[in-house]
């Protein structure tokens, strides 16, 4: 993750910090349709993004109670990511935010066009 934002000033910044991370609500919303899902069958699904960055993100989720992690004793070990408990009461949320994201869609570019052209 980036330079931590002020936590005593703002207190959503956990959230902001990861939600700022490109690849966070991509992971989550992937780990959500597909759970319990392994670590290579998540990198499989998510086109360009890196087995570090994956690693990092997952990471980030797991210590944030967004996403729980299992390890099974099998030999190789196994290791499967769910959404936890705490992450599902954020998913409605995650879904209205890309509902509007979709509603909007076609205002948005309309919008960065004219930016475009007033520049």
């Amino acid at each position: 993750m980036a330079k931590k934002l002020d936590y005593g000033y703002c207190k959503a910044a956990p959230m902001l910090e990861w939600m700022g991370n490109k690849w966070a609500l991509v992971v989550f919303l992937k780990v959500a349709e597909d759970g319990p899902v392994r670590f290579n069958g998540l990198y499989r699904t998510i086109p360009s993004v890196s087995e570090k960055v994956l690693s990092q993100v997952l990471r980030q989720l797991y210590t944030d109670g967004i996403i729980d992690r299992k390890l099974y004793p099998d030999v190789p070990p196994r290791v499967e990511y769910s959404v936890s408990e705490f992450g599902m009461t954020l998913l409605p949320h995650v879904r209205n935010l890309i509902g509007w994201g979709r509603d909007n869609f076609e205002i948005i570019m309309k919008n960065r066009q004219r930016a475009e052209h007033d520049t």
